[in-house]
């Protein structure tokens, strides 16, 4: 399959036919990266068409010019990687990490664990009772059956995946849930009519105000897009949630950054405050994680009639699993691209996150997608999109031949998409985007800062 084909499956499958797509131009083809999946070409289907609503939205005449290099789109989904600190490389895994790798189970398949962060290591741990040593859990979890250790696991608020493959995801309950749900589900929530937005000529989402509630990678992803193409972005996190510096850095260029401790009740009204000015509010945290302090979707669109609240999973917003935490890895797992990948019989990982970087872009296309709408209909929106069902259409587009033997991806078609800028980081050299647009090129209008450096408040 071309880039071209996907793209154009993907234009009618998400209801964009009617929009004009004559300026689009991809180049290049998977596979990039020895994987089995076509993951430039997917992701450069889904960069276009945030490049097609961009034209709907800001309606420039004529069109702009929309390019997308899959080489180039391919590297996207591995962008921390090629972050540079003073022109030094920036170490982002532990090269040791006992609790985050596949073990072998009792009836001889294997289960990947996910611990991640202190609470999630510490608790697997308690749960398979043994030091925080490869040895010692590769001999625990052989005690186990797999399916038993990931339900235990998964009842204690944990995360681990079953290795599956993709037909066993396919059959099971979960799996099937996931598959019936559209690859993003956009939902009105309300009757507020129609709200004139000036969009700008050169920065078009100038006059968004986007809140950000996200953490990790897919949901920064989504905000960090918003904020390339103009929106003033405030993320939010936590002071004593535990980060990942070089992903939560090159997350944040061009956002403001503020805590807030929701356990308080002065920070709960700050939100709710923020809330009815935004207007966009993003959350990447497990399912009603935030509506136990009064931020469900329901009480936001009561405070913000015209919110467009996006919501980001692991597992899915339907199913017996979508109130389960997860990450990239547990995607990969459960929905067969770990056993596709298989060495020696062995799961494996592939060489970038799709799952996180794809689903980063598909939100902030659901978010494209709901301004066009609200502007023509009103309302409040909801937009879903979910890691394991990014990773189920990624599948379904087929598996690449000789995909093993893959060549390492061109140096240009990286290089040719970093930028360089200065701030509390120093000199930042940064995978700024794989979207070429030839009259408002995205771009980041200050650099990244450190979680909690601004005070919670729009800038004006």
């Amino acid at each position: 399959m071309s880039a071209q084909t996907l793209f154009e499956q993907l234009r009618q499958e998400l209801g964009l036919s009617d929009f004009p797509a004559d300026n689009v131009m991809l180049t290049g083809r998977d596979p990039v990266y020895p994987t089995p999946f076509c993951i430039g070409e997917a992701a450069a289907a889904i960069l276009a068409l945030q490049g097609v609503m961009l034209n709907v939205l800001s309606q420039l005449l004529p069109m702009q010019q929309i390019a997308v290099d899959c080489r180039s789109a391919a590297a996207s989904t591995h962008a921390v990687a090629f972050q540079r600190q003073n022109g030094h490389n920036w170490q982002y895994n532990d090269p040791d990490y006992p609790t985050t790798d596949f073990y072998r189970t009792g009836d001889d398949r294997f289960i990947f664990l996910h611990g991640g962060y202190p609470k999630l290591r510490d608790g697997i741990l308690d749960i398979l009772n043994v030091p925080n040593n490869r040895k010692r859990i590769a001999g625990a979890v052989a005690g186990w059956s797999a399916e038993y250790l990931e339900a235990t696991l998964a009842d204690a608020g944990l995360c681990a995946a079953v290795a599956r493959t993709h037909e066993e995801w396919l059959t099971h309950p979960q799996g099937r849930a996931v598959s019936r749900e559209p690859l993003i589900t956009l939902t009105r929530l309300s009757d507020s009519g129609p709200r004139p937005k000036q969009y700008g000529r050169e920065r078009i989402l100038q006059s968004l105000r986007v809140l950000d509630f996200t953490h990790v990678i897919a949901g920064p992803t989504a905000t960090r897009g918003l904020a390339q193409m103009g929106a003033e972005v405030l993320h939010i996190s936590s002071p004593s949630r535990p980060r990942i510096l070089p992903f939560d850095v090159d997350t944040n260029h061009g956002k403001r950054n503020a805590y807030l401790d929701l356990t308080t009740a002065a920070d709960r009204r700050t939100a709710a405050q923020l809330i009815r000015t935004s207007d966009v509010f993003v959350q990447s945290y497990r399912p009603g994680a935030l509506a136990r302090y009064g931020l469900s979707v329901p009480e936001m669109v009561q405070l913000n009639p015209h919110l467009i609240a996006v919501n980001l999973n692991c597992y899915g917003h339907s199913g017996p699993w979508k109130s389960r935490p997860g990450f990239e890895q547990l995607a990969q797992t459960v929905t067969g691209m770990a056993m596709a990948q298989r060495e020696n019989g062995i799961p494996q990982l592939g060489p970038t996150y799709p799952n996180d970087y794809l689903t980063g872009y598909l939100a902030t296309l659901g978010v494209l997608m709901a301004l066009e709408r609200q502007r023509r209909e009103g309302g409040a929106w909801q937009v879903d999109v979910s890691l394991c069902r990014t990773a189920t259409w990624l599948q379904q587009q087929g598996s690449l031949n000789h995909w093993q033997t893959t060549e390492p991806v061109d140096e240009t078609w990286v290089t040719r998409c970093m930028a360089t800028e200065t701030g509390p980081f120093g000199e930042l050299q940064y995978f700024n985007t794989a979207l070429e647009l030839d009259r408002t090129p995205l771009r980041f209008t200050s650099p990244a800062m450190p979680l909690g450096s601004r005070l919670p408040v729009w800038t004006d």
